[in-house]
């Protein structure tokens, strides 16, 4: 089969890609959790590389060797998320652990926990398990840390490590634009069918991208460090639930002219409000007051 990374490389052009640890061979699993040769940037932070040699398939059908940078990583941050991610997968691990005998397994729960299943203990003509009594054996602890470390295989040698971490980062926070374009702001369908009504849609929908980044950004810099696990690693908290405090937010007109905030206590909205320096007081507002607020506010 035609490696791809092979014609990108015939191209006269250059690759950073992830790799998934879970479909890596054992022996560069192993490498990636063996401590040595991380350089600590922070216990936080934390990295290393290896310069490997790997056979390929030219467009030809030849074979020839190529010479990859594998930079592997752990962040705090990241494990925050992968942990958050597989929460519930992690906890029924725990549950199956402490009452392995009694404990009934889904097919799908099956699937899962076949990558940690240590192939000494199962029947390899049936594939069921021989005595649920040994299954606390069979949990391959050691692949369960592998959710901890990210890995990117690149065909820039010289280019240093964290440079590469960086500028995959860079790759998925525009992957990322487009699925909150489509997704998020609903650029897509476009409901108009005018050239100028088109521009003026996408128009508004990169300006709401925009402005959306950079509070996110002010998020990012006032947010919790505690609370890291509840959000996206790149942006903070997620474009779908930014817009939902935000729509949530609603004022009630009461007589007098005064208003009445509503869904104030909401926790993401709370977020957005700090980031922006908005104290709103348990107050009924006037609209000087939501006029006064208003103009208080600076996004940029």
């Amino acid at each position: 089969m035609l490696d791809p990374m092979c014609h990108v490389l015939d191209q006269g052009n250059g690759y950073i890609v992830s790799k998934s640890l879970k479909k890596s061979a054992k022996t560069e699993r192993e490498w990636v959790l063996n401590q040595e040769g991380y350089t600590v940037v922070s216990p936080d932070f934390k990295y290393k590389s290896r310069i490997v040699t790997r056979t390929v398939t030219a467009e030809n059908g030849t074979k020839r060797k190529i010479q990859e940078k594998v930079v592997v990583y752990w962040s705090r941050a990241f494990y925050a998320r992968e942990k958050h991610e597989n929460q519930s997968f992690l906890d029924f691990i725990e549950k199956l652990k402490a009452n392995p005998a009694s404990f009934r397994v889904s097919a799908s729960q099956s699937r899962n926990l076949r990558k940690f299943m240590k192939k000494e203990c199962v029947n390899k003509e049936t594939g069921e398990i021989m005595d649920s009594r040994k299954l606390l054996s069979m949990i391959d602890d050691a692949k369960l840390t592998e959710f901890n470390y990210y890995q990117i295989v690149s065909s820039e040698l010289e280019m240093d490590d964290r440079e590469i971490i960086d500028k995959y980062h860079g790759l998925t926070r525009i992957e990322d634009q487009f699925r909150e374009m489509k997704g998020t702001l609903e650029t897509r369908p476009i409901w108009v069918n005018t050239p100028e009504h088109i521009q003026a849609h996408l128009l508004i929908c990169f300006m709401a991208l925009t402005i959306m980044r950079v509070i996110q950004y002010k998020i990012m810099k006032s947010m919790p460090k505690e609370n890291a696990k509840d959000f996206n690693w790149s942006y903070g908290l997620p474009g779908e639930r930014f817009q939902k405090a935000l729509l949530d937010w609603q004022a009630d007109k009461l007589p007098g002219d005064y208003f009445r905030m509503n869904n104030v206590q909401n926790s993401d909205l709370t977020l957005i409000f700090n980031a922006l320096g908005v104290r709103l007081k348990p107050v009924l507002y006037m609209r000087g007051d939501i006029r006064s607020l208003k103009s208080s506010v600076s996004v940029f």
